[in-house]
Protein backbone atom coordinates (compact mmCIF):
# COMPACT_ATOMS: atom_id res chain seq x y z
CA UNK A 1 0.00 0.00 0.00
CA UNK A 2 1.45 3.33 -1.29
CA UNK A 3 1.15 6.68 1.23
CA UNK A 4 -1.68 7.99 -0.86
CA UNK A 5 -3.23 4.67 0.01
CA UNK A 6 -2.42 4.55 3.38
CA UNK A 7 -3.56 7.95 4.35
CA UNK A 8 -7.35 7.42 2.86
CA UNK A 9 -7.62 4.56 5.09
CA UNK A 10 -6.70 6.46 7.72
CA UNK A 11 -9.05 9.51 6.66
CA UNK A 12 -11.75 6.56 6.60
CA UNK A 13 -11.02 5.18 10.21
CA UNK A 14 -10.53 9.13 11.13
CA UNK A 15 -14.50 9.51 9.76
CA UNK A 16 -15.86 6.15 10.76
CA UNK A 17 -14.76 6.51 14.63
CA UNK A 18 -16.63 10.44 14.41
CA UNK A 19 -19.54 8.84 13.04
CA UNK A 20 -19.69 6.06 15.73
CA UNK A 21 -18.83 8.89 18.41
CA UNK A 22 -21.94 11.02 17.26
CA UNK A 23 -24.04 7.61 16.96
CA UNK A 24 -23.01 7.55 20.75
CA UNK A 25 -24.57 10.96 22.10
CA UNK A 26 -28.06 10.35 19.74
CA UNK A 27 -31.43 9.84 21.14
CA UNK A 28 -33.17 6.53 21.03
CA UNK A 29 -35.31 7.55 18.99
CA UNK A 30 -32.88 9.16 16.16
CA UNK A 31 -31.05 6.01 16.36
CA UNK A 32 -34.47 3.91 15.52
CA UNK A 33 -35.09 6.47 12.38
CA UNK A 34 -31.76 5.87 11.40
CA UNK A 35 -31.81 2.84 11.52
CA UNK A 36 -35.13 2.43 9.54
CA UNK A 37 -33.64 4.56 6.87
CA UNK A 38 -30.60 1.69 6.89
CA UNK A 39 -28.43 2.44 8.71
CA UNK A 40 -27.62 -0.54 10.63
CA UNK A 41 -24.43 0.40 12.71
CA UNK A 42 -27.67 2.56 14.28
CA UNK A 43 -29.40 -0.56 15.73
CA UNK A 44 -25.76 -2.05 16.76
CA UNK A 45 -25.26 1.20 19.08
CA UNK A 46 -28.50 0.61 20.76
CA UNK A 47 -27.57 -3.18 21.05
CA UNK A 48 -24.72 -2.05 22.88
CA UNK A 49 -26.83 0.17 24.84
CA UNK A 50 -29.43 -2.18 26.24
CA UNK A 51 -27.66 -6.08 26.05
CA UNK A 52 -27.14 -5.95 29.37
CA UNK A 53 -30.45 -5.02 30.88
CA UNK A 54 -31.89 -7.01 28.48
CA UNK A 55 -29.87 -9.92 29.75
CA UNK A 56 -31.29 -9.38 33.45
CA UNK A 57 -34.88 -9.22 32.43
CA UNK A 58 -34.63 -12.40 30.82
CA UNK A 59 -32.18 -14.55 33.28
CA UNK A 60 -35.63 -15.69 34.98
CA UNK A 61 -36.85 -16.98 31.61
CA UNK A 62 -33.34 -19.17 31.31
CA UNK A 63 -32.68 -22.39 31.50
CA UNK A 64 -30.61 -25.35 30.16
CA UNK A 65 -31.97 -25.61 26.87
CA UNK A 66 -32.03 -21.83 26.14
CA UNK A 67 -29.66 -19.77 27.30
CA UNK A 68 -29.61 -15.89 27.90
CA UNK A 69 -27.49 -15.15 24.97
CA UNK A 70 -29.78 -16.78 22.72
CA UNK A 71 -32.82 -15.13 24.53
CA UNK A 72 -30.71 -11.74 24.17
CA UNK A 73 -30.28 -12.35 20.75
CA UNK A 74 -33.65 -13.27 19.91
CA UNK A 75 -35.37 -9.88 21.40
CA UNK A 76 -33.20 -7.81 19.34
CA UNK A 77 -34.05 -9.58 16.77
CA UNK A 78 -37.92 -9.23 17.18
CA UNK A 79 -37.26 -5.69 17.71
CA UNK A 80 -35.48 -4.74 14.81
CA UNK A 81 -38.65 -6.53 12.61
CA UNK A 82 -41.30 -4.46 14.14
CA UNK A 83 -39.47 -1.53 14.00
CA UNK A 84 -41.77 -0.13 11.97
CA UNK A 85 -44.36 -0.38 14.53
CA UNK A 86 -42.37 1.68 17.46
CA UNK A 87 -44.13 4.47 18.66
CA UNK A 88 -41.87 7.48 18.94
CA UNK A 89 -44.27 9.05 21.63
CA UNK A 90 -42.96 6.33 23.96
CA UNK A 91 -39.75 4.99 25.06
CA UNK A 92 -37.60 2.99 22.97
CA UNK A 93 -36.38 1.45 25.75
CA UNK A 94 -40.05 0.06 27.94
CA UNK A 95 -40.85 -1.01 24.14
CA UNK A 96 -37.63 -3.63 23.63
CA UNK A 97 -38.36 -4.68 27.25
CA UNK A 98 -41.86 -5.19 26.87
CA UNK A 99 -40.38 -7.61 23.83
CA UNK A 100 -38.13 -8.96 26.03
CA UNK A 101 -40.41 -9.80 29.04
CA UNK A 102 -43.12 -11.10 26.25
CA UNK A 103 -40.33 -13.40 25.03
CA UNK A 104 -39.61 -15.08 28.23
CA UNK A 105 -43.00 -15.32 28.63
CA UNK A 106 -43.61 -17.15 25.38
CA UNK A 107 -40.66 -19.37 26.36
CA UNK A 108 -41.75 -20.61 29.66
CA UNK A 109 -44.92 -21.68 27.41
CA UNK A 110 -42.98 -23.63 25.41
CA UNK A 111 -40.91 -25.48 28.31
CA UNK A 112 -42.73 -26.06 32.11
CA UNK A 113 -39.74 -25.88 34.22
CA UNK A 114 -38.38 -24.17 37.38
CA UNK A 115 -36.79 -21.39 36.59
CA UNK A 116 -33.32 -20.65 37.91
CA UNK A 117 -32.55 -17.14 39.22
CA UNK A 118 -29.13 -15.41 40.12
CA UNK A 119 -29.20 -14.38 43.54
CA UNK A 120 -26.05 -12.69 43.17
CA UNK A 121 -27.49 -9.66 41.73
CA UNK A 122 -29.54 -8.82 44.67
CA UNK A 123 -27.29 -10.38 47.90
CA UNK A 124 -26.13 -7.13 50.01
CA UNK A 125 -22.28 -7.03 49.55
CA UNK A 126 -20.11 -6.94 53.11
CA UNK A 127 -16.39 -6.39 52.98
CA UNK A 128 -14.04 -8.43 54.00
CA UNK A 129 -13.61 -12.86 54.28
CA UNK A 130 -16.43 -13.61 56.83
CA UNK A 131 -18.77 -10.51 54.94
CA UNK A 132 -18.08 -12.65 51.95
CA UNK A 133 -18.95 -15.88 53.51
CA UNK A 134 -22.24 -14.68 54.69
CA UNK A 135 -23.10 -13.46 51.18
CA UNK A 136 -22.83 -16.47 49.67
CA UNK A 137 -25.12 -17.92 52.42
CA UNK A 138 -27.14 -15.15 52.08
CA UNK A 139 -27.17 -15.87 47.71
CA UNK A 140 -27.93 -19.92 48.39
CA UNK A 141 -30.85 -19.27 50.49
CA UNK A 142 -32.28 -16.48 48.45
CA UNK A 143 -31.94 -18.17 45.50
CA UNK A 144 -33.72 -21.45 47.12
CA UNK A 145 -36.23 -19.33 48.00
CA UNK A 146 -36.77 -17.26 44.64
CA UNK A 147 -36.86 -20.89 42.72
CA UNK A 148 -39.99 -21.64 44.08
CA UNK A 149 -41.38 -18.52 43.31
CA UNK A 150 -43.99 -17.85 40.21
CA UNK A 151 -42.34 -16.60 37.16
CA UNK A 152 -44.55 -13.39 37.53
CA UNK A 153 -42.64 -12.26 40.45
CA UNK A 154 -39.13 -12.59 39.15
CA UNK A 155 -38.79 -9.89 36.58
CA UNK A 156 -40.78 -7.23 38.77
CA UNK A 157 -38.03 -8.35 40.97
CA UNK A 158 -34.87 -7.53 38.46
CA UNK A 159 -36.22 -4.35 37.53
CA UNK A 160 -37.33 -2.93 40.72
CA UNK A 161 -34.47 -4.02 42.64
CA UNK A 162 -31.86 -4.57 40.48
CA UNK A 163 -31.99 -2.14 37.85
CA UNK A 164 -33.75 0.82 39.77
CA UNK A 165 -36.97 1.24 37.22
CA UNK A 166 -39.71 3.11 38.56
CA UNK A 167 -43.13 1.00 39.18
CA UNK A 168 -44.43 3.32 36.18
CA UNK A 169 -41.57 1.96 34.14
CA UNK A 170 -42.28 -1.47 35.24
CA UNK A 171 -45.79 -1.09 34.31
CA UNK A 172 -45.27 -0.52 30.59
CA UNK A 173 -42.34 -3.03 30.30
CA UNK A 174 -45.07 -5.51 31.61
CA UNK A 175 -48.10 -4.15 30.19
CA UNK A 176 -49.70 -4.13 33.98
CA UNK A 177 -50.88 -1.08 36.10
CA UNK A 178 -48.78 0.64 38.72
CA UNK A 179 -50.86 -0.92 41.41
CA UNK A 180 -50.72 -4.31 40.25
CA UNK A 181 -46.66 -3.74 39.87
CA UNK A 182 -46.86 -2.92 43.35
CA UNK A 183 -48.99 -5.95 44.27
CA UNK A 184 -46.47 -8.10 42.84
CA UNK A 185 -43.64 -6.68 44.39
CA UNK A 186 -45.31 -6.95 47.70
CA UNK A 187 -46.27 -10.11 47.13
CA UNK A 188 -43.03 -11.61 46.10
CA UNK A 189 -41.33 -9.99 48.88
CA UNK A 190 -43.90 -11.73 51.28
CA UNK A 191 -43.58 -15.25 49.63
CA UNK A 192 -39.52 -14.70 49.92
CA UNK A 193 -39.57 -14.08 53.63
CA UNK A 194 -42.01 -16.86 54.68
CA UNK A 195 -39.80 -19.20 52.69
CA UNK A 196 -36.61 -17.56 54.15
CA UNK A 197 -37.53 -18.14 57.52
CA UNK A 198 -39.49 -21.80 56.81
CA UNK A 199 -35.29 -22.14 55.75
CA UNK A 200 -34.34 -20.78 59.34
CA UNK A 201 -33.16 -17.64 57.53
CA UNK A 202 -33.55 -14.69 58.63
CA UNK A 203 -36.51 -12.49 56.32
Amino acid sequence: MDYASAVAVGGWRTRLKGLSVRRAGLEDNELVTRTMAGDVRSYEELVKRYERLVGKVLYPYARREISVEDLVQETFLRAYDRLETFNPEYRFKTWLLAIANNLGIDTLRRRKETVEFNPETHAAVSGGPEGEAVRKDQSRSVQAAVATLPETYGVPIVLRYSEGMSYAEISEVLSISVPAVKSRLFRARNMLAGRLEEAGEGA
